[in-house]
């Protein structure tokens, strides 16, 4: 292994600094004294002649003029910024280790002869985690921070920019799914995965969705949830207000999809319709104001959506429901936008809300700045609208991730037919260039410089 250093400037332009060297120059340099006439016998007779001054160009105080001298250098340095580029050149029998620091101890007690052979040919121990941060074989007694939940696929990105073109990589890690979120690049060093097994593959917790709580079990091949039995939900009460009676059909349509899917009664009623007590959710499909009166048919609790007012718009474009919408949905029409402030649950394609949720305390109020109505979206006849329903009629449930959690228990591992470890050729010697920072150093003698520079200059004046 062999080393070469080079210094190099990041901003070389910030050497024009150096053109503030003139200044001391000016100063030390250019000197003018009073001429003195010396009288030699009877000439002091012939009276007082013409005083006379002289210049003469001599640099006086040469220590501190070459102390100036050099912290203005150092600060043209300071903005230049060096570095020290160093270029090691490392033999084919070198490279890293890569393993997460806070399961090393687990790693090196199954493969500890791999590990000490790999460290006595030269490789290096790097944290398989954001920064890949070197460490020793006594560090791994020290407890380590808690791991990022970068995947690896942005682990293997941040790889092939810090690990030299051509070394060799040994990487200790499992095969999990949740660590995978897309596939892997392909990396540019010769990489051997060595897969780790956890003792542990059956874990389990609880989740609740849709007002029902279930059991979740994962294993290396699949994760499944199976519903709590003994759960007896009370039964949801819906208001439907429709004057022209031709979108409630519609809702309705969506509510015994919902009913149908959780398991829970849903009892659907018109809005004047006499009820013996208050209902959950309100549909108010009119952009008629709802009066106090009607208001008081639902819980404090309630959920409330309703048509807004205004002028009707003319576009086409598509609704925004969710991030993770498989398909677009066509809007064709729209109520342009009044003052109302509040969350944006759904979205046009020009970013403009379609649904927004006001928090009303007690109740939460949904404004819809269009209609359930085939001449203004296709979303009634979209799969995806039972999906929309469900986080206004159950509350603060989102139907589209669940099921599809990233949960840290999560123990599905990628099959290997679906796995293949990206790989290139053999590795060979390479070079390693690392850059040291200079500041630091120059800053130093630059002060230092200043404080003799400060100390001589009192000293004359005192003098």
């Amino acid at each position: 292994m062999s080393k070469e250093f080079k210094l190099q400037l990041l901003y070389p332009i910030g050497l024009l600094a150096l053109a503030g060297l003139i200044i001391p120059v000016v100063v030390h340099l250019w000197s003018i004294k009073q001429g003195k006439t010396l009288k030699i016998g009877s000439v002091a007779l012939l009276g007082e002649s013409a005083t006379s001054s002289a210049k003469s160009l001599k640099i006086t105080d040469l220590l501190l003029f070459f102390l100036r001298c050099l912290i203005l250098i150092l600060i043209a340095f300071v903005l230049a910024q060096p570095y020290l580029k160093k270029r090691i050149n490392i033999n084919k029998d070198s490279g890293w280790i890569l393993v997460q620091k806070n399961q090393f101890n687990e790693v090196y007690k199954s493969n500890k002869k791999t590990v000490d052979s790999l460290l006595k040919l030269g490789f290096e121990l790097h944290n398989f985690d954001m920064g890949f941060t070197q460490f020793q074989l006594t560090d791994s007694l020290l407890q380590a921070k808690p791991q990022s939940n970068l995947s690896y696929t942005s682990l293997f990105n941040q790889l092939n920019k810090q690990v030299p073109t051509g070394s060799s990589v040994y990487l200790f890690a499992d095969h999990q799914l949740k660590h995978f979120d897309s596939n892997l690049p392909k990396p540019n060093f010769k990489l051997i995965w060595k897969e780790t097994a956890h003792t542990d593959t059956l874990k389990t917790w609880q989740k609740s969705f849709l007002g029902r709580n279930y059991d979740a079990k994962s294993t290396p091949s699949q994760t499944s949830y199976v519903i709590q039995e003994s759960q007896n939900l009370p039964p949801m009460s819906v208001l439907i207000f429709d004057p022209e009676g031709a979108d409630s059909k519609y809702i309705r349509a969506g509510l015994n999809a919902i009913s149908d899917f959780t398991k829970r009664k849903i009892e659907i009623r018109n809005w004047n319709s006499p009820v013996q007590t208050k209902a959950d959710v309100g549909f108010w499909l009119s952009d008629q104001p709802i009066a106090e009166l009607n208001l008081s048919r639902l819980k404090d609790s309630a959920r409330v959506l309703s048509y807004q007012k205004g002028k009707i718009i003319t576009q086409h474009t598509t609704l925004l429901l969710n991030q993770s919408q498989s398909q677009p949905i066509e809007l064709r029409k729209r109520i342009a936008l009044d003052k109302i402030r509040g969350a944006h649950i759904w979205s046009d394609g020009f970013g403009q809300a379609i649904l927004i949720l006001e928090n009303q305390k007690p109740r939460k109020q949904f404004h819809f700045y269009s209609r359930f109505n085939p001449q203004w979206t296709d979303l009634i006849w979209n799969e995806q609208f039972v999906k929309a329903l469900i986080p206004i009629v159950l509350s603060n449930q989102d139907v589209a991730y669940f099921g599809f959690e990233d949960h840290a228990l999560d123990q599905r591992v990628i099959h290997k037919t679906q796995f293949n470890a990206p790989k290139i050729g053999q590795s060979g010697p390479y070079n390693k260039i690392e850059n040291e920072n200079l500041d630091h150093i120059i800053w130093c003698i630059a002060f230092l410089a200043l404080m003799v520079e400060r100390i001589l200059s009192f000293r004359k004046k005192q003098i």
